[in-house]
């Protein structure tokens, strides 16, 4: 039997959670009658609206400040999926180097992908996770969100695809063939590598913020247009942003566990 299995529960709610998104976020109200492939996906909106996370209007299912809470609860999951777990996804295990150690180096795009494609580096995201007590299954999800696995209007078939086996088998896969904790655990190999990487995560974040404040120093004499995105119903949902100056002491132990991680999402 596979050691992480991605349950009907897990797709479920992983599902609803992307098609969420996309109403709050993007605004795509879908009819209460569904046509051609959206029909693959009218139970998880059904169920979101027995659930209160949808309500109907005008024959559309909108969101609600219900559903709006469960997307803030997955975005701060996201914000530090980004911050402090993808830094994992690259580890030369030899060397101790990490890939995003470089990340300011004004790589290309295409430098970029391939210089984290380097055989050297190995990705212990799945193994950092499985360290933390946190569900892998979730963090490869995350992962996909980042990388637009799941994005709508640019993917033909959507509906299908979503809802479909393959993206959940892959990463089932992904986490079934990952580097484990039990192979890193040994000589506290593991341990330092979370350590290592959360330094650099958080310089990181303190150059950007840096940075930030540079761009703004010098937009100061501009005129600054802000375009403000008509909101029908609910406010749409970014990652929250924590600056240098928020209480990230407790990160620096490789034990810790933000709190963020323990709310479940008790609509699913």
């Amino acid at each position: 039997m596979k050691k992480y299995q991605v349950l009907e529960s897990d797709k479920f709610k992983y599902i609803s959670l992307v098609l969420l998104n996309e109403i709050i976020n993007f605004q795509h109200y879908f009819s209460i009658r569904p046509s051609g492939e959206e029909i693959f996906i009218e139970r998880y909106l059904k169920f979101m609206y027995d659930k209160g996370v949808l309500a109907i209007k005008n024959g559309q299912y909108i969101p609600t400040e219900l559903g709006r809470e469960e997307l803030v609860n997955l975005y701060a999951k996201y914000f530090e999926y980004l911050k402090l777990y993808d830094i994992f996804c690259a580890v030369d295990l030899e060397l101790g180097e990490f890939a995003f150690s470089r990340l300011n180096d004004n790589f290309s795009d295409d430098e970029w992908f391939q210089f984290l494609s380097d055989n050297r580096f190995s990705d212990v995201r799945i193994a950092v996770a499985d360290f933390k007590g946190l569900d892998p299954i979730e963090i490869v999800f995350l992962s996909f969100l980042n990388e637009g696995r799941f994005e709508i209007e640019s993917q033909p078939r959507w509906e299908y695809n979503l809802t479909g086996d393959a993206i959940w088998n892959e990463i089932e896969d992904i986490c079934n063939s990952a580097i484990t904790m039990d192979y890193l655990i040994a000589d506290d190999v593991l341990v330092n590598v979370i350590a290592d990487g959360t330094k650099i995560a958080l310089e990181l974040i303190k150059q950007a913020e840096v940075a930030n404040s540079n761009d703004i120093d010098d937009n100061d004499d501009e005129d600054i247009i802000i375009t403000e995105t008509t909101v029908e119903y609910v406010d749409i949902v970014e990652p929250p942003y924590y600056g240098y100056d928020y209480d990230w002491d407790p990160y620096y132990d490789p034990y810790y566990v933000s709190p963020i991680w323990l709310v479940p999402i008790v609509l699913f």
